[in-house]
């Protein structure tokens, strides 16, 4: 019985570790919120609500929504790996960010401002790279 008592609590204590891992902030490339499942960041919250709007509160105060209501059944928001956030009704699409941006590492993260962004990927840069091309003289004159 004492083996089987220290396997439970080594179970028990790495699903403790994992839930601590897991940010209440962000969502990343992959996961889902299911059915009245949340993200959050101090009076911010961010839901999939059972009427399948999804919605940004601040303090009990609607920020912003999908405009979704009663579009679907049982919906769940998953973060793509293309960067794109989706609202499934099963598996037809109810509302999607319309952010693909290709296949990389996403995470959705609700600020502490309030501001809802999705971050990953090169989504911009200053197009200054260097080129390693060497010169060539083409002046045969010399």
């Amino acid at each position: 019985m004492g083996l089987r008592y220290a396997a439970l609590l080594v179970t028990l204590a790495i699903s403790v570790m994992f839930a601590a891992i897991k940010a209440e902030d962000t969502l990343f490339s992959g996961e889902k919120l299911l059915t009245n499942q949340f993200i959050e960041n101090g009076p911010y919250k961010f839901i999939i609500q059972g009427d399948c709007n999804l919605v940004l509160y601040n303090k009990g105060k609607v920020l912003w929504n999908s405009k979704t209501q009663g579009h679907g059944d049982s919906c769940n928001l998953v973060l793509q790996n293309n960067g794109n956030l989706v609202v499934f009704s099963g598996s037809e699409v109810v509302w999607s960010s319309s952010s693909t941006k290709g296949p990389n590492s996403y995470r959705l993260v609700i600020q502490s401002d309030g501001n809802l962004v999705i971050y990953g990927g090169a989504t911009w840069s200053t197009n200054t790279m260097q080129s390693t091309k060497v010169k060539v003289n083409n002046d045969l004159s010399n």
